[in-house]
């Protein structure tokens, strides 16, 4: 396995490599997975950047106004908003801070430590990322240095590549989605969906576990409706023989979200499994289901994820 410094679309990136894969990080673009890549079957998993490089962006920009492309950390919220620490309101940037952070790093013999403290809270974000085999292994903790409950959930917003022949595979006995989204498909926020088959608002078939194409020209956003009852999920790619896996603890990371744009966000493909530990997208909303983070202070939060190819 080798891990060396380089450039990647003009930006400072670290690579990790082994007979298997490759793997492309850049800790000034808030520690981002760039690129996921099968070697012998050469395969791209992640959504690339349309552009020839990275804008850096600040703590407080708009999400959908840079490349929205790779594997990008969500914490601590997805949706913009206020929330108290303390008697402190806080503002929680658009797909949280870590997005638009810069991050410390440290490569050792077979991992990479990264490290990020917060500017709006006091709080310490860290992953050390390794490869084995053929998967890609990032260890989290999240640390509350201050004197109050620090309120918020992170999400796995990993953007992959649709194509017209995936399959969508959610944990076993996933039976009921929850749509999130205004969908002229799915419907109103809040509006309950069998899985893997429902129908649309005109009353046709609509398989969830499969993709739309890109000429569709819409985008979609659900929940599996409860806590999962395994810590796994994924797709299968047939045309390029591809399996995407993604492997978790499911006790800390009992909930998955779905974003998909066929064409209706900027024109782009593509899709994102998130594993998260809120339900859902906002502390405003995951504290009405009481399913969010609640760090007390002094207090950490461990867990980690597999991502593999095969």
């Amino acid at each position: 396995m080798k891990i060396r410094t380089c450039e990647f679309k003009g930006t400072k990136a670290i690579e990790m490599e082994n007979d298997q894969i490759k793997v492309v990080i850049l800790p000034e673009i808030g520690g981002k997975i760039a690129s996921f890549y099968h070697k012998h079957k050469q395969f791209e998993l992640l959504y690339q950047n349309k552009y020839d490089v990275y804008k850096k962006a600040n703590t407080y920009d708009v999400f959908s106004e840079y490349d929205a492309s790779g594997f990008d950390d969500c914490f601590p919220s997805i949706d913009a908003e206020t929330v108290y620490y303390g008697d402190q309101e806080v503002k929680y940037p658009d797909h949280g801070e870590i997005w638009s952070a810069a991050f410390d790093y440290v490569i050792e013999d077979n991992h990479i430590k990264m490290a990020f403290t917060s500017t709006i809270l006091p709080y310490q974000f860290e992953k050390v990322i390794r490869v084995e085999g053929y998967s890609l292994l990032i260890d989290y903790t999240i640390t509350n240095h201050g004197n109050s409950i620090l309120y918020g959930l992170w999400a796995m917003h990993c953007l992959i590549h649709c194509k017209e022949d995936m399959l969508i595979q959610f944990p076993e006995n996933t039976k009921e989605i929850i749509n999130v989204s205004p969908s002229t498909i799915l419907g109103d926020v809040g509006t309950i969906h069998p899985y893997p088959m429902t129908e649309t608002l005109k009353g046709e078939k609509y398989p969830l576990n499969k993709v739309c194409p890109k000429s569709a020209n819409k985008c979609e956003k659900y929940y599996i409706k409860d806590q999962i009852t395994e810590g796994t999920c994924g797709v299968f790619y047939p045309e390029d023989d591809v399996r995407y896996t993604v492997k978790f603890d499911k006790e800390k990371l009992p909930y998955i979200g779905f974003w998909i744009t066929e064409g209706g966000f900027r024109g782009d493909y593509n899709c994102a499994l998130e594993p998260t530990n809120g339900y859902y997208d906002s502390v405003k909303t995951a504290k009405t289901y009481d399913r969010l983070l609640a760090l007390k202070p002094q207090q950490s939060v461990t867990f980690d994820i597999a991502l593999s190819l095969e």
